[in-house]
């Protein structure tokens, strides 16, 4: 179940309805999916084969449709376990606050993560997502990433760009 925590308010809540409504405020898309029982069964598997991925990402024909005709598009699968070599290093990468010059729409097939965002008016959240969720990260929206406790997420990552990422203004640190 997701799971929303606003850092400036220190409110915290797992109504689906009212993270959605939530992540809206920001252009945030989030929402559930269902996962085909080929899904399911993928994501009892630690790591996936090239072939397996790609079978997976197949799985989601109505997603495939909507994203493959933006600008930039591309598809991959991100499989992460406790056991992953260099796991600590890569998630190092991902956990500062950070902001990509793309669209990301995660689609979890197992395990789960914490996305965290600055919104536009200084409001900072971070939004737990698992399996059978999804959840935008907008281009050009500050953000960071880390995974929860378990360490364990199977998800499919769809991306496409507008190029539109705002003019950023200069942070005094």
């Amino acid at each position: 179940m997701a799971n929303l925590f606003v850092f400036n308010e220190e409110v915290e809540t797992q109504d689906h309805e009212k993270i959605t409504l939530f992540l809206e405020r920001f252009g945030i898309q989030f929402g559930k999916v269902e996962l085909p029982d080929q899904a399911k069964e993928l994501a009892k598997l630690q790591t996936l084969t090239d072939e397996q991925r790609s079978g997976l990402i197949d799985l989601f024909p109505e997603e495939i449709d909507k994203f493959s005709s933006l600008t930039g598009y591309r598809s991959d699968v991100v499989c992460f376990y406790p056991e992953f070599e260099h796991l600590d290093f890569i998630l190092s990468k991902f956990a500062p606050i950070h902001f990509h010059f793309e669209n990301e729409f995660w689609y979890f097939v197992d395990g789960s993560a914490k996305f965290g965002y600055l919104g536009h008016d200084g409001t900072k959240f971070q939004v737990t997502v698992e399996a059978g969720e999804f959840i935008q990260v907008p281009e050009g929206v500050w953000q960071w990433f880390e995974l929860t406790e378990e360490k364990r997420m199977k998800a499919i990552r769809f991306f496409y760009t507008t190029g539109t990422v705002p003019e950023r203004v200069p942070v005094e640190l």
